[in-house]
């Protein structure tokens, strides 16, 4: 199936854009973010309502308010990567802290004895998704695994005079610019051969290979919502929510010999942007006298506006340096724009509450990431990509559990629990085949189902409150440092297990 997926794609026309499905979908995923109690919980307020970060899951849930609140959340998030390659495992720690969300929401009370009894105003900022993390993976090279060939390969899909490559090679978006990458660093180019000697072997066969990368920034929301309150009984809402892309990752590739290093080339890529997405809730209470309640949400797609900017570079077996920015080149960064939209989410949830003293709340989401589309960039089309993500990609389940025991009036304690299934499918790869001409990271990771276990507790004065939080949240993944049709099964076990402590501090008045 692959091979022939291969060759579909082989025949789509090639793009100058440098986003990728790879590059992307981390702009689909929604974090445990919010609030510290929200998060305590799991996330799963999307029936109970009364929290400023129900504003992006369940907007119904702000009409649920009877007095105004204000909050402040802050965040330390500690990140640890375990990649483990042919028996060779490498860990890498990252730590940051960070604005985890802070908002306010203004209760209005209506006095004209109608069945409209509350109409709130809710505005909030949180971070959607932090992708913050560090990388690395080495060991030795499975015989005749190297990236070599994927260069090779690119070069026989497209190939070009070796002795007469300059600039003008990487200007007119013409050939892929990995082999252009090669032929100035002399990797290969033997008796007019480009990486392998006549009789198809590698010039230089690699004893080990490595990887080391750095992801900073993520996806941030600013919403607005507008929620109303009818007879105490059914609540609706609605958010406009606006999101903000600022997303850089940097990574080296190399491989060794018994005398050192061959080659490595490094990557910079830059991702900015803006979107917006509208969210649509309600919550019912179909009993009187129960204090069970039931609710519905939907979110439109985000429809994002993206800008990149990228550059790579490579260092050769003779000690040879070439940048894309270098003025005999291309002469600068790469710079490129394109549109791109993320699937639409549904969900739904049920509360309980036992008086004042227990209150329960499980949700269920849904989103099919393979309708995720690519729009255009510049007046080049995205087919090829927008089939690697109806291959590659599939629907995602999410369940969220939380509970709040409340000791007293005063202090309350929270668990959660919150489980969404893999995006990718598992034969998901990236072929640089469809990717746009000046692609040069040949890398991918794809990530399986991902798991958090939460718990927090909170302090609740006559005006004051305050909560904090701690998630445990961990995921499986398998990282590729290149996709070959012989050796896709060679890749890296990474574990994934980030600690995030949170702390709230709220008014309400």
């Amino acid at each position: 199936m692959k091979k022939i997926i291969c060759s579909l794609l082989l025949s789509l026309p090639l793009g100058v854009g440098a986003q990728t499905l790879y590059d992307v979908t981390p702009f689909m995923d929604n974090d445990l973010t919010g609030t510290s109690r929200f998060i305590s919980m799991g996330g799963s307020m999307g029936a109970l309502g009364g929290d400023i970060s129900v504003m992006g899951t369940n907007p119904a849930g702000i009409a649920l308010y009877r007095r105004s609140d204000f909050s402040f959340t802050g965040s330390l998030n500690f990140n640890n990567t375990k990649a483990k390659y042919n028996k060779t495992s490498v860990s890498s720690d990252y730590a940051s802290g960070d604005v985890e969300s802070m908002g306010a929401v203004l209760a209005n009370k209506m006095n004209d004895g109608g069945s409209l009894k509350f109409l709130n105003v809710g505005m909030g900022y949180r971070r959607k998704n932090g992708l913050s993390r560090e990388f690395e993976m080495a060991g030795p090279a499975d015989d005749g695994f190297s990236q070599q060939y994927v260069i090779r390969d690119l070069y026989d899909n497209n190939p070009f005079d070796l002795g007469s490559i300059d600039g003008y090679s990487y200007s007119d978006f013409y050939y892929s610019w990995l082999p252009l990458l090669a032929t100035y660093a002399n990797i290969g180019d033997v008796d007019g051969n480009l990486i392998t000697t006549p009789d198809g072997e590698l010039i230089y066969n690699p004893t080990d290979i490595g990887f080391i990368g750095k992801e900073r920034g993520g996806v941030s929301e600013v919403d607005v919502n507008l929620a109303a309150n009818f007879n105490d009984r059914i609540y609706v809402g609605a958010t406009l929510s606006f999101a903000n892309v600022d997303y850089s990752t940097e990574n080296l590739y190399y491989e060794n010999d018994e005398i050192g290093e061959i080659y490595s080339i490094g990557n910079y890529n830059h991702i900015e942007g803006t979107g917006f997405s509208v969210k649509l809730g309600t919550i019912i209470r179909p009993f009187q006298y129960s204090p069970f309640k039931f609710g519905l949400a939907v979110h439109t797609p985000t429809w994002y506006s993206l800008k990149s900017y990228s550059y790579a570079d490579i260092q050769g077996p003779f000690e040879d340096f070439y940048d894309t920015r270098d003025w005999d080149l291309y002469d600068g960064e790469l710079r490129t724009k394109s549109k791109f939209r993320t699937p639409w989410r549904f969900s739904a949830s049920a509360s309980y509450t036992i008086g004042s003293a227990v209150a329960l709340n499980a949700e269920y989401e849904y989103a099919d990431y393979s309708s995720a589309k690519f729009g255009r960039v510049g007046f080049s089309g995205k087919n090829a990509q927008n089939e690697e993500i109806k291959y590659n990609l599939k629907e995602q389940h999410t369940v969220r559990l939380g509970a709040e025991f409340n000791l007293n009036k005063n202090f309350s304690l929270r668990a959660g629990y919150n489980y969404s299934t893999a995006p990718f499918r598992k034969d998901a790869y990236k072929s640089m085949y469809n990717m746009p001409v000046t692609s040069t990271s040949t890398e991918y990771i794809n990530r399986f189902d991902r798991e958090a276990v939460s718990l927090g507790a909170g302090y609740r004065g006559k005006m004051f409150y305050f909560d904090m939080a701690y998630v445990l949240q961990t995921q499986e993944a398998d990282f590729y440092p290149f996709a070959d049709p012989e050796y896709y099964n060679s890749a890296a076990e990474v574990e994934f297990t980030d600690h995030t402590i949170t702390a709230t501090l709220g008014i309400k008045f």
